[in-house]
């Protein structure tokens, strides 16, 4: 029934402003897939294509009350997911800047002082990481021991690369505080 009542986008659009939930599990339904898949070949990551896609109907359920949809819901939809995978693209930037300069502030650190403590303060940082959360290690040793990509520690974690991204900055900040 609602499939027949939907056709029509003014009622589709006057119910979702109302808040009413199966006008929004109708557009759910007939967009995820969809949606899920133009996101996937566009980012390259499927976990992370999700998390896009989620946060996009999410998105557009907090906005129901002011929806302006000029063309279709559809491409309302994807500009929205295309808009949040650029947010999310230009946050990863700063955030691997930020990782990156931490870094090199924690070697710089380290390399200073005389070797005697530089031997101590590797001991210190060594004891430090283990002491890390069990993902947060995992995914530190990953990228600093075997020297792997963030994307390439998402796909062996299944995790998303973001989450990458905080679990090295939460391990930067812990093990640059120690170091300091």
């Amino acid at each position: 029934m609602e499939k027949d009542r939907y056709r029509n986008k003014e009622i589709l659009l006057g119910d979702l402003r109302e808040g009413v939930m199966p006008a929004f599990t109708h557009v759910f339904n007939c967009y995820f897939n969809e949606l899920n898949s133009y996101i996937s070949v566009i980012c390259g990551n499927q976990v992370m294509a999700q998390e896009i896609v989620q946060q996009t109907f999410v998105k557009f359920w907090d906005k129901r009350k002011n929806l302006i949809i000029k063309d279709n819901i559809k491409r309302y939809l994807f500009k929205m997911a295309y808009n949040l995978y650029k947010d999310l693209q230009k946050q990863s930037v700063k955030e691997l800047a930020l990782i990156q300069e931490l870094q090199y502030a924690a070697i710089a650190g380290i390399i200073e002082k005389d070797p005697e403590d530089t031997e101590r303060r590797m001991q210190l940082l060594n004891q430090e990481i283990d002491k890390l959360p069990k993902k947060c290690k995992t995914v530190f040793l990953l990228a600093k021991k075997e020297g792997l990509a963030y994307k390439e520690i998402a796909e062996r974690l299944n995790i998303s690369i973001k989450t990458v991204e905080v679990h090295m900055s939460k391990a930067m900040l812990r093990l640059k505080s120690t170091l300091h």
